[in-house]
């Protein structure tokens, strides 16, 4: 088990404050992120708390939405915080620090971490049949990711896929979005972000992005310009067992859970 050090809960009652309060700024980041939290507020409604979870590999989105998440739900279980159940289909060659920040974020934000071995389906069909009464797994999917551009905020998995109701509440963010949120709330993510990487996936896929290069010094993941070149660290090959999280090629169909990192 990777250190759990330079990690302690979150204050749950001050984070979900702060996010609210950015969503109330008449801004177009204060917009979508009062959407994102009006999707996630629908789901708990829906299903009820103790009927969700999330889909988590230490990526930038899914690191956001984890952050949304908490703060809705502190909102709407009226302070009274239960360990989020979150699932992590892990693949065959990680980064040592992706593994860190998982730890550090179990602790940090009260999760009941899962771990299947991928493929997705594969590791869809184990989650399923150990936790039967979830119903919905929020997913950090995005518009600019394979396939996002078929998806809505409410999307069931394929008809022959485990069943799960995907919740994506940051779809309609961009690269741009998801940085100025974590930097405004002060996310805290992976450090490779900070060492030229903007795009994570297995060791064998990534390397940091040649946009961010400048003298010499790989620049943060934040200073990325160009959000379309975001995936510029990635290769179209891999070593991964086929789970797209975080961000490995999405399958054929559109039926797995399909966040990038």
């Amino acid at each position: 088990m990777v250190s759990r050090t330079d990690a302690a809960e979150l204050d749950f009652g001050s984070l979900s404050e702060a996010t609210y309060r950015l969503a109330a700024e008449p801004s177009q980041l204060g917009a979508k992120i009062a959407s994102a939290l009006s999707i996630i507020e629908q789901a708990v409604d829906r299903y009820g708390p103790a009927h969700v979870a999330l889909s988590f590999n230490g990526g930038k989105d899914c690191t956001a939405l984890m952050h949304l998440v908490r703060a809705a739900l502190h909102r709407r279980g009226g302070g009274k915080h239960e360990p989020l159940v979150a699932l992590y289909v892990l693949y065959k060659r990680s980064f040592a620090e992706i593994d860190e920040f998982v730890a550090q974020s179990v602790v940090r934000y009260g999760l009941d971490m899962v771990e299947r071995s991928g493929p997705m389906r594969q590791g869809l069909q184990s989650f399923k049949d150990d936790y039967p009464h979830i119903q919905a797994i929020f997913v950090g999917s995005r518009r600019g990711d394979p396939c996002g551009r078929e998806l809505d905020a409410f999307s069931p998995t394929d008809a022959d896929w485990p069943q799960f109701m995907r919740v994506n509440p940051v779809l309609d963010w961009s690269f741009d979005d998801i940085w100025s949120y974590m930097r405004s709330a002060g996310v805290r993510y992976c450090r490779l972000y900070d060492e030229g990487y903007t795009s994570l996936g297995d060791v064998d896929s990534t390397v940091r992005n040649p946009a961010l290069l400048k003298d010499g010094r790989y620049r943060p993941a934040w200073a990325l310009a160009n959000g379309c070149l975001e995936r510029s660290g990635r290769s179209s090959t891999g070593t991964a067992s086929g789970p797209p999280v975080p961000g490995l090629p999405l399958p054929a169909k559109r039926g797995g859970l399909g966040q990038a990192g």
